[in-house]
């Protein structure tokens, strides 16, 4: 019988933290530590709806069909030398490349997991995360991108043609649309706090991808304290309808959990309903791998849980915050705000989708 949720994690992960290098940074060990333990708590990995597989570190040629060899050598360099580092906001240990290596290879198999159909899903629980890591360059706690190396695996390895990758961490998905920006074959949709008020700065509603495939680089600002219902809105109006007519073989997930109402480092408000409804909509109608990405709260094992429920089919557990209070405490402008971004989005798309006709 085929499982419904496979699950790989980096063992090695803990090796990869700042405190290693005498400061501490909100992407460290804790973060892993806390999802593993929340699953271990659960009946979730029961080995019939979820269960847990073991990978091996991935080749160094998976990871050169999106980064170059110079980056790649020089991120090699950085951890032998502690005065280096690849990029802004990233940082590195003595073994961050075997941890590296070791993630990707469960990002790998998560992919393997799906594309052989021992599994109907997939997560991989792995860190760093890889987002804003683009061909050449590290920023954002990301060094090398996960979900643009397994959609390259795809492709070449699978011979896939059509490879969806969508972001709903509350950062933009710079590095993995740079990867993909002229390329038909991967559409690029990725759903983030309002770029004029977060970093990297980067993902507005204008930027859509280049030729050849302008219109396959779909980037939503969300604005500040924007939730459940705005995403609900965007998925059924603009998501959904894209993918439907992509038609991807595979759906790459970027699951950030700093999109919710806790986390310190962003401003949106999504809850358990919320990532539960986005996440269950799109494993109903597609095969989804699910990469974890940022999130900096004490609910990340929470999350999981529900990312691993809505995957699987079984029902949510029940959602404590009071959405109308939550609503009713935001700005009056989130939702005027979110209707602008929104017909703006619909606007720049049109052409190269037709699915929202001018009146």
């Amino acid at each position: 019988m085929m499982v419904k949720v496979g699950i790989t994690f980096n063992k090695n992960h803990y090796l990869h933290d700042s405190l290693l290098n005498g400061y501490p940074c909100p992407e460290n060990p804790s973060r892993l530590n806390k999802i593993l333990e929340y699953l271990e708590g659960s009946n979730l990995l029961d080995g019939m709806d979820c269960r847990m597989y073991g990978s091996d570190p991935a080749p160094l040629d998976a990871i050169l069909r999106v980064h170059t060899r110079e980056y790649v050598e020089f991120v090699r360099s950085c951890t032998k030398d502690p005065r280096l580092s690849p990029g802004k906001d990233v940082y590195v240990c003595p073994l961050t490349f075997e941890v590296v290596l070791q993630a990707i290879g469960c990002v790998l198999n998560a992919g393997d997991l799906v594309a052989t159909g021992k599994c109907t899903h997939s997560f991989a629980l792995v860190r760093p995360p890889g987002h804003h890591s683009g061909p050449d360059r590290s920023s954002g706690f990301c060094i090398f991108n996960n979900s643009g190396i397994l959609a390259r695996h795809f492709l070449d390895l699978y011979g896939l043609e059509r490879v969806a990758i969508i972001n709903i961490d509350a950062h933009a998905s710079d590095g993995t649309h740079a990867v993909f920006e002229a390329d038909h074959k991967v559409l690029c949709i990725s759903v983030h706090q309002d770029q004029s008020t977060l970093y990297p700065y980067k993902g507005f509603i204008r930027e859509i991808g280049v030729r050849p495939a302008p219109g396959y680089c779909i980037n939503m600002e969300m604005p500040p304290e924007a939730s459940n219902p705005e995403y609900g809105i965007f998925y059924d109006e603009v998501m959904e309808k894209v993918l439907t007519k992509f038609n991807p073989q595979i759906v790459i997930l970027e699951c950030g959990f700093d999109a919710y109402y806790k986390e310190p480092l962003a401003k949106l408000n999504l809850t358990v309903d919320g990532y539960y409804r986005i996440i269950f909509k799109l494993a109903s109608k597609w095969k989804v791998v699910t990469l974890l990405e940022g999130g900096y709260h004490d609910d990340i094992g929470l999350l999981a849980s529900v990312v691993l429920r809505a995957l699987a089919g079984i029902e949510n557990i029940k959602d404590n915050v009071d959405i109308i209070d939550l609503l009713a405490s935001r700005h009056a402008k989130t939702r005027k705000d979110f209707n602008n971004n929104l017909s703006l989005l619909k606007m720049r798309l049109e052409p190269y989708w037709g699915l929202w006709p001018r009146n």
